[in-house]
């Protein structure tokens, strides 16, 4: 059996080692051989792993370098030239290409961890008819209007305005609010727990003490919070008083008021919020975060590239083509293209408030998980 040379760990001596004996010990120093069987094997592991890499050549790399230098007029030939000389230096180590090849492997990583946009669909566990919380009065503040998250999500919503006085109004004067938690109304059944909130908003913000209530007198929603699983769902406090005003209300809605489903859940995805409202959110039931606006995004492209194709663009049947006219086919692009730029706004302004909200919900875990 091939033997390897191995030095010792401790003293740095070499040790004759087949890679099978257990009981190998430096003849010097003593050191067991699991010590520096571990380091080799790791060695040995990360070297092949590197050998299937298909790193481009450093003469390829230096190639493509050079070309990229010999097309500007900034630097003289002796800076050229002392670029040059340490470029030869630096990729002379594969090493060097290792590290220069594994930085966007390392970013990718990074990223798919910790801001995960795909994944395999799936709906988490959320309680049906969760106990109702009573109310203390013992609140905790984790969320306010005055945040920078909040200034550019409004600052976006404000961008039409017709003058910068209209739009300093817009981003300062609405939407002033306060929101709380009622930190020992909080119920708790298996791993979750269900607070009451309470707030101070535009319509109340000269009031110390928060409302349970809206303005109209709906009390606002419980707060369903899954410490473990990083789990947010708001739930209905009931049927509201206006219910019967309305006869159009989907069974959807209806087992919204009897609390068997929330209208609302969010849950942690690496550093993002991933969220469902049973309606045009639907990032889990796709697996995709933002899936609906993206969609919304692709499908206008679909249309505007089909448009752009067709030189006789024509959606109607022989009957009507008459109307396909060169002035018909235009209408179209600029409607389309309308379309992409507005969708493509809407993902703009729906990626803003959830990173705005994403502040709101790291302070209310950290608010009640931390008890």
């Amino acid at each position: 059996m091939a033997k390897y040379s191995i030095k010792c760990s401790r003293c740095g001596a070499p040790i004759q080692w087949n890679k099978t004996a257990l009981n190998v010990s430096c003849e010097y120093c003593g050191q067991p051989v699991n010590q520096f069987k571990k380091e080799d094997n790791f060695k040995n592991k990360f070297g092949t792993f590197l050998n299937k890499i298909p790193f481009p050549s450093k003469e390829k790399i230096q190639g493509k370098f050079k070309v990229l230098l010999s097309k500007q007029n900034i630097l003289s030939e002796s800076q050229l030239e002392f670029i040059g000389t340490n470029t030869n230096r630096f990729f002379s180590k594969k090493r060097n290409i290792a590290i220069l090849i594994s930085i966007p492997i390392i970013s990718w990583g990074y990223m798919k961890i910790n801001y995960p946009i795909k994944a395999k669909p799936f709906i988490p566990d959320l309680p049906s008819v969760p106990p109702i919380p009573e109310k203390t009065g013992k609140f905790v503040l984790y969320d306010k209007s005055n945040i920078y998250e909040e200034l550019v999500y409004r600052s976006h919503l404000c961008k039409d305005k017709k003058t910068e006085s209209e739009r300093a109004d817009c981003r300062t004067l609405t939407r002033k609010f306060k929101n709380y938690i009622d930190i020992e109304s909080g119920v708790k059944f298996g791993d979750w727990s269900i607070f009451r909130q309470a707030y101070i908003g535009k319509w109340n913000q000269d009031d110390l003490i928060p409302s349970y209530t809206a303005k109209d007198g709906t009390e606002l929603a419980h707060i369903a919070v899954n410490c473990k699983k990083k789990i947010i769902a708001y739930y209905s406090a009931g049927f509201p008083d206006w219910y019967s005003e309305f006869s159009n209300w989907e069974e959807k809605d209806n087992k919204q008021f009897r609390r068997e489903i929330p209208s609302l859940y969010v849950k942690k995805m690496g550093k993002l919020w991933w969220v469902d409202n049973y309606s045009f959110n639907e990032d889990f039931e796709n697996g995709e975060y933002l899936s609906w606006h993206k969609r919304q995004i692709k499908t206008y492209k679909e249309l505007l590239s089909e448009v752009l194709k067709d030189k006789k663009y024509c959606p109607y049947n022989n009957k009507n083509d008459y109307r396909c006219t060169p002035l018909f086919r235009q209408e179209h692009i600029d409607l389309y293209s309308n379309a992409v730029k507005r969708q493509k706004d809407n993902y703009k302004g729906e990626l803003l408030e959830r990173r705005r909200n994403a502040v709101a919900y790291n302070k209310l875990i950290s608010a009640v998980c931390k008890k």
